[in-house]
């Protein structure tokens, strides 16, 4: 996946989380080990994240339609472009990598126009999508179910994922909402009552 903040448009919540969570630490490489090993696309990851952060489980019907609809655009656009973006990483004839590089560079700018139309299709099928409001659930466990359940929906077996990969995703995912709860102390709202209510030595 070629994520980049460049040409990012104004109020895009969506693709701004995607692009925000896929420059966490540990996130990057989560997603092209998904990608690579198991052929999950990164985007639906990071939608199972952004849906499963604002509360929301996705059911497997849900990811099923997700990965049908998106699957003849990944394959016909995102794929070969991708492919072609790698492959330009090692030398061809005589043309070796450095030589390549701008030509690399135009590509990936290619690549990322292609996932954010993606995206975009992604954002306007979630409107449609069979989903349950799980707002007062523990925010990570439905990252991970939802994470989980679009594995399963690709035929992949819980023991053979990456565990790591899983949980780095979850944990990033979730960050954001612990930081909001922190006050200019550094302290949570739980931590901050619960020394308030300590008396002086």
């Amino acid at each position: 996946m070629a994520m980049s903040q460049d040409s990012l448009p104004e109020n895009d919540t969506f693709r701004q989380f995607c692009l925000t969570l896929y420059e966490a630490e540990g996130v990057e490489e989560a997603c092209l080990d998904l990608q690579d090993r198991f052929d999950l696309d990164v985007t639906l990851i990071l939608m199972c994240c952004w849906v499963g952060q604002h509360g929301v489980r996705l059911s497997p019907d849900a990811l099923a339609q997700a990965e049908q609809s998106v699957k003849p655009w990944r394959e016909t656009a995102i794929d070969p472009i991708r492919a072609l973006r790698r492959r330009l990483k090692e030398a061809v004839g005589p043309i070796d990598p450095e030589r390549a590089k701008s030509v690399r560079d135009l590509i990936k700018q290619a690549e990322l126009a292609a996932e954010f139309v993606q995206m975009d299709h992604l954002l306007l099928l979630l409107e449609h999508l069979p989903g349950r409001d799980a707002r007062m659930a523990d925010r990570a466990g439905i990252i991970r179910g939802n994470l989980l359940r679009y594995t399963a929906v690709k035929g992949i077996e819980t023991d053979r994922l990456p565990r790591a990969a899983l949980e780095a995703l979850v944990a990033q995912t979730v960050k954001p909402l612990y930081q909001d709860e922190e006050g200019e102390d550094g302290l949570d709202t739980e931590t901050r009552d619960a020394r308030s209510e300590t008396p002086d030595p």
